[in-house]
């Protein structure tokens, strides 16, 4: 508690009082000291004070009534240096401030007022007073300083920043810091690592000087009290412990012949572990899609463990094993140490589906590929090389490593090609349109092309398939061997009747076109490097062809007759087609019979027979009578579905069962006739009733002697006439011309021409022709 002192003295109203006030006695060097002087007087701004501060009978200032101190000889020097304050706080108070108080300051303080009065005869006198003596003491300094030393952390990197901060409490004097480094067990010599002085002045030790002119060791004095020690880009060499020695200092004389005393000295230490990069350097691959399909994007990690450090970094670098190469790495693209990039030889996907980005803490490098291709599969490997910025900005190797290899498979993708499968079959008359169609229900891609083979299975086991024809995806059009072989080319047709619906076409089919066919789809796309590739196949259901001739619809009348004809009379057996199988069919008509006599098993006669292609004897049998001018048959066909066969002459033989055998023949694709189907007519019995011999039916039946009874008289008469005449001629000219020779003329007869019917009811009629007889 502050004591007062007052004098009181008993004038009239101009009488005035001092107190001088301090907040107590007694003082440690080095502390403050304020004294206050305080006039208890009437209208004390009207009046001229003047203070004076008198230390042990000195002088110390004096203040007049202008507030301008008059510093003694002794405290000039102080007050200049801002250790002493003398002012006027207020026109009664009147302020002695000492900073930073000395032992020598101890003694008595009095402030003496003195007041300047005009009296009536203008002449001036002063009356003074001074306050009770103020005993003060200062004791000299006892340092109970405290030091505490502190780091940002116990542990740090190699390349990072040991950061000590050293405070010092309960000062009372200026301090100067020393900062020393000792191995971990403190056994070796202790080295200065830097210095403050008491004036604040840093100074590096002689092993860190060199790094300290690079700026690599630092030393702040935050506060009055706290000092902080910097090692930048720290090594490992920097572990152990680091001391912070604090000096408190007192200051005694006047100045400028200051004299300084160690007053208290204290210490702290602390232990700091530097950890090499090295031993923590990690480098390791991941990816979360091993696999990926064509045209996909995958993203690569590589993780650089530690975090990077700029006076430590890593310089990191993807390599690439293609799946289908030499075997070996080539580098990608490299992020050095600055942060630039640089691209290798080996481009993935011509360098326009990479890109690469890594973090800001340069902790995880990241290689993305778009669009992926059979280029992009193979391993990837992430290769990290650690680099040590020295103190000189040198840059020294550290560490290689290498992660682990990273297998990368670019698989097509899943096939979602599906041709339709259902079975079916189809039946085609010969000679039509065979049309069979494959329908592709889905496929992978929009852009998915499709390449088609058409296939032929034929009925013989164990026998392969046929490749009729290939359509490539590139529109490509090419025949298979079967084609060419079974002389298909000209009449197979493939077209693309919608994007996912192709048609074969086989025209003028033909039976033997019969079998299964079907389609094999070949699904291809582009991958991402403009290469196609086949990426699956399916075939479609079995259309199981069937090319028939035309259904058989031959009918021959089939009704049984009855014919009674007398000899020589004429037999009409008739055929008639009641039905054909085709509009364009030809037939082939033969007459058969079974002669009277002839057993059951007994192989019937061919009578007559006409081909299909309207020639005579060239049907299914050879006629027992060959054709000729003298043949009892006259064949007719009165309409294209009615035949008929005359027999001239009935004779007693022709007794039998007659019937006609038709062939239905048709032509081929190929132009070639076939036989369609056969049938037989119903049996026509026919009876010859035999006439009574009379002369005229010997004469008629026998030939021999109908030409001698009624031809040969007429002609042998008329050579005989003839002979005798010519005998007669050249008798009478050779006895003229040649007498006593001898000679008889020689007769040639021809056979005279002679037209008769082949019955026997008109006579023959014999004509002769020049020539005939010579």
């Amino acid at each position: 508690m502050a004591k007062s002192y007052f004098l009181c003295l008993s004038l009239a109203d101009r009488d005035f009082s001092i107190q001088v006030t301090t907040e107590r006695r007694a003082f440690t060097a080095g502390e403050p000291l304020e004294l206050r002087c305080t006039i208890d007087a009437q209208n004390v701004p009207e009046r001229f004070f003047s203070v004076s501060w008198v230390f042990s009978s000195s002088p110390v200032a004096v203040i007049g009534p202008s507030a301008v101190p008059v510093l003694g000889p002794n405290y000039a020097e102080r007050e200049a240096t801002g250790l002493l304050t003398v002012r006027k706080e207020s026109p009664s108070i009147h302020l002695l401030k000492l900073q930073h108080l000395l032992p020598e300051d101890s003694g008595k303080y009095i402030c003496r007022v003195t007041e300047r009065e005009k009296t009536l005869t203008g002449d001036f006198i002063d009356r003074s007073k001074r306050s009770r003596n103020v005993q003060i003491t200062v004791t000299s300094l006892r340092s109970n300083i405290t030091v505490s030393l502190s780091s940002n952390t116990s542990e740090i990197m190699e390349g990072e920043t040991i950061q000590l901060t050293c405070v010092v409490s309960n000062t009372v004097g200026p301090l100067s810091v020393t900062w020393q480094w000792t191995d971990k067990e403190g056994a070796g010599p202790a080295v200065n690592v830097a210095s403050v002085d008491r004036e604040g002045t840093v100074t590096s030790g002689h092993t860190f000087s060199e790094r300290s002119s690079f700026g690599e060791v630092r030393v702040e004095r935050v506060r009055p009290d706290t000092f902080t020690l910097f090692l930048y880009n720290a090594f490992p060499t920097d572990e152990g412990q680091y001391r912070c020695n604090a000096t408190e200092w007192s200051q005694s004389g006047t100045a400028p012949d200051w004299i300084w005393q160690q007053i208290g000295d204290e210490s702290a230490s602390k232990t700091v572990t530097v950890k090499s990069v090295e031993s923590f350097f990690f480098v390791s691959a991941s990816s979360r899609t091993p696999s990926v399909t064509f045209g996909d994007s995958f993203d690569l990690q590589c993780i650089v463990k530690p975090r990077h450090n700029p006076n430590v970094p890593a310089s990191v670098t993807w390599r690439f094993q293609p799946a289908e190469g030499d075997g070996e790495f080539r580098d990608l693209v490299t992020f050095t140490r600055d942060g630039t990039l640089q691209w290798g030889d080996q481009l993935l996907g011509l360098g326009t589906r990479t890109t690469v980005d890594r973090t800001p803490t340069n902790t995880n490098f990241r290689l993305s590929i778009t669009r992926a291709g059979r280029k992009e599969a193979g391993t990837y490997q992430c290769a990290a090389l650690l680099y040590r910025r020295n103190y000189d900005g040198a840059w020294s190797t550290v560490a290689n490593r290498t992660s682990n290899p990273l297998g990368i498979s670019v698989l097509q993708p899943v096939s979602k090609l599906k041709v339709h499968r259902s079975n079916q079959s189809l039946q085609f008359l010969e000679d039509s349109r065979v049309r069979v169609n494959c329908s592709i229900t889905s496929q992978t891609s929009p852009d998915s092309q499709h390449a088609v083979l058409w296939y032929a299975r034929k009925a013989e086991a164990g026998e392969p398939d046929e490749l009729l024809l290939k359509i490539e995806h590139s529109g490509a059009f090419e025949y298979g061997a079967y084609a060419e072989e079974e002389r298909l080319r000209s009449r197979v047709q493939s077209e693309r009747l919608s994007p996912r619906l192709y048609g074969l076409t086989l025209h003028r089919a033909e039976t033997s076109d019969s079998g299964t066919y079907y389609c094999l789809v070949e699904e291809w796309l582009m991958d991402p490097d403009g290469l196609w590739y086949r990426l699956a196949q399916d075939s479609s259901g079995f259309t199981h062809v069937v090319v028939r001739q035309p259904v058989v619809k031959l009918q021959v009348e089939e009704a049984e007759s009855n014919i009674t004809v007398p000899e020589d009379g004429s037999i009409r057996l008739g055929c008639s087609i009641l039905s054909q199988s085709s509009k364009d069919s030809r037939f082939s008509v033969s007459w058969y019979v079974y002669r009277l006599g002839q057993e059951e098993g007994d192989e019937q006669e061919c009578v007559f027979s006409i081909g299909h292609d309207a020639v005579f004897g060239n049907g299914n049998c050879s006629p027992t009578e060959e054709p000729g001018p003298n043949s009892r048959l006259q064949f007719e066909r009165t309409t294209s579905d009615l035949y008929s066969l005359t027999i001239q002459k009935a004779r007693p033989r022709d007794v039998g069962n007659y019937f006609c055998h038709v062939e239905e023949w048709l032509l081929n694709p190929r132009n070639a006739w076939y036989r369609l189907a056969t049938n037989n007519s119903g049996v026509t019995i026919v009876d010859v009733m035999e006439q009574v011999s009379t002369l005229q039916s010997v004469v008629c039946s026998n030939d021999s002697l109908f030409y001698f009874v009624f031809f040969y008289p007429f002609p042998i008469f008329g050579i005989l006439l003839i002979a005798v005449l010519l005998v007669r001629y050249k008798t009478r000219s050779s006895s003229k011309n040649q007498e006593g020779k001898n000679g008889a003329p020689l007769l040639w007869i021809k056979e005279p021409h002679l037209s008769y019917s082949p019955t026997c009811l008109d006579p023959p009629a014999l004509s002769l022709h020049p020539g005939s007889v010579e």
